[in-house]
């Protein structure tokens, strides 16, 4: 009976450690994907993302073309609107409820 006790008391710590590195939080830009060409006349965007370990009251601030919108964004898909013709940059940003950043994804370029 002492040798369950021990052994468990051991392999707790790794157990423990696994736990908090599952819930690293991560986020994803799904669309557009990387290198795609958003074919719309009237200059509107739909963002679809991918979110996974998010803490409660997480939102999402996106970055296009380096500037920052002001707006955080509680769902995974989001429509913009106002997108000039070109090249373009788009992040993601992973925000706690204190709209501190927690995660960000990577950059993806598309084309309208």
């Amino acid at each position: 009976m002492r040798s369950r006790i021990i052994v468990a008391a051991i392999a707790a710590p790794a157990l423990l450690t696994t736990a908090l590195v599952a819930q690293a939080a991560e986020i994803s830009v799904v669309a557009p994907t990387n290198h795609e060409t958003v074919f719309n006349n009237q200059g509107k965007l739909t963002v679809r993302l991918r979110r996974a370990g998010a803490p409660p009251g997480a939102g999402v601030r996106l970055v296009l073309d380096d500037a920052a919108r002001p707006t955080i964004h509680r769902g995974d898909v989001i429509e913009l609107d106002g997108i000039d013709r070109g090249s373009h940059s788009l992040q993601a940003i992973l925000v706690d409820a204190h709209g501190e950043r927690v995660a960000a994804s990577a950059p993806v370029t598309f084309y309208m």
